[in-house]
């Protein structure tokens, strides 16, 4: 178990409403960002902000501006995130050429707010500034005379123009009459860290898991077979669903999720957290999810082998993540919240409700040593025969399963 941290500085209107959040890489809770590698210091921020934390947490709502550096534009990683959630930020260090323009033009077509640092000089930057609805502008390190002329080049452009790194009172108003409309600094509010616990990924079992998405002679079958041996990248698999613009209603199983996001996006994101290299689980973590593991396959082996086969995929996944409370430290409201599934699943998860909680209780009894109430479940259900063969046979599958993939 680690903590994922990211920052974000809010972004205000000129009724000082706030209009957005800059969303930066932090290391640690009072931190600085620690590298000055664009690359990872952006996919550490999305990796953090989408999979650990949660979009919807990491954002309050308002727009996220993600400060894209080249690499990551050009890649058009932009298309694993929402248009309707995310503002694209170029960084200064992007320079402005055919790719550049191409990629830009692909991002505004399906939607997104283009964001420009601004630092170069105008024209230079012409073709961008014609697909740009923002720029953003240092008003801290320019003079008020070179900061004035820069505004009046911008005009003929019609772009909203953000005055960042404003510092006091004096540097708001001057920025308010020279027609800059959004606002960013430390007059304002200093970037707030925003925690939450979460247990790491392994860099070999991702590198391995793209590895796989990328073979066209692996089946969804073992790509789903993988996932479901990794509780930690099941759940981040739902988080994925979550933050993109996949459409539709609530992922009742492993297979679904996988077909929603699609190999591509879904290797992106495997190469986002992979590049973003964050550490090793711990050995409780592991028993912990070795157990999720257990408990999701005996309520699929229940469903399968009692006439509830159809559910079979969906009862996996409500057992998966019926241990994720205690293993993220997460209220179970807080954690559905950053997932979608059926209804069905959160039924059986928040409320203990739904045709899915018979088998996830039974399950839970059972595994906890609840020996009364698996006993009095089994027999209402007519399982209790079968079930001390099956749990040692979902015990078995789990630890065999994640074996292979270690």
């Amino acid at each position: 178990m680690s903590d994922a941290f990211i920052a974000r500085q809010p972004i205000f209107d000129r009724d000082q409403r706030l209009s957005g959040y800059e969303l930066l890489h932090r290391p640690a809770a009072g931190a600085a960002a620690g590298t000055t590698d664009e690359l990872r210091m952006t996919c550490a921020a999305l990796v953090n902000s989408v999979l650990a934390i949660g979009i919807d947490r990491s954002s309050g709502g308002v727009s996220a501006w993600v400060n894209f550096p080249r690499e990551l534009l050009l890649e058009r990683d932009f298309e694993l995130l929402d248009p309707e959630r995310y503002t694209i930020n170029l960084l200064e260090s992007v320079t402005c050429d055919d790719d550049t323009i191409a990629a830009c033009q692909a991002l505004r077509d399906r939607g997104f707010t283009l964001a420009l640092t601004g630092g170069a000089a105008i024209e230079d930057l012409d073709p961008l500034l014609r697909l740009a609805q923002i720029v953003k502008l240092d008003v801290r390190s320019r003079p008020p005379d070179q900061l004035g002329r820069m505004v009046e080049g911008l005009r003929p452009y019609n772009v909203r123009l953000v005055a960042d790194k404003v510092d006091d009172a004096a540097t708001y108003k001057r920025s308010r009459t020279l027609g800059f409309s959004m606002f960013q600094g430390p007059y304002f509010s200093a970037p707030e860290v925003v925690g939450r616990r979460d247990i790491p990924t392994s860099s070999v079992g991702v590198a391995r898991l793209m590895n796989r998405v990328l073979d066209q002679k692996s089946h969804d079958r073992e790509l789903e077979a993988a996932f479901r041996a990794d509780p930690v990248l099941s759940f981040k698999l739902l988080r994925i669903v979550n933050s993109a613009a996949v459409g539709g209603g609530g992922v009742e199983s492993i297979q679904q999720a996988i077909r929603l996001i699609g190999r591509s996006a879904l290797h992106r994101w495997l190469s986002l957290m992979l590049v973003s290299s964050v550490p090793g689980k711990t050995g409780v973590d592991e028993e912990l999810m070795l157990t999720s593991i257990e408990r999701g396959r005996l309520c699929e082996m229940m469903a399968q082998r009692s006439g509830r086969a159809a559910a079979a995929s969906s009862l996996f996944l409500t057992g998966l993540l019926s241990r994720f409370d205690a293993i993220l430290g997460l209220a179970m409201p807080d954690l559905l919240k950053s997932v979608r599934v059926t209804p069905e699943v959160e039924a059986a998860l928040l409320r203990q409700d739904g045709p899915y909680t018979p088998f996830l209780e039974l399950a839970a009894s059972y595994g906890s040593g609840a020996w009364d109430r698996a006993t009095e479940l089994g027999n209402q259900m007519g399982l209790l025969d079968e079930l001390p063969g099956w749990a040692s046979e979902a015990s078995i599958w789990a630890r065999e399963l994640v074996l292979s993939v270690s």
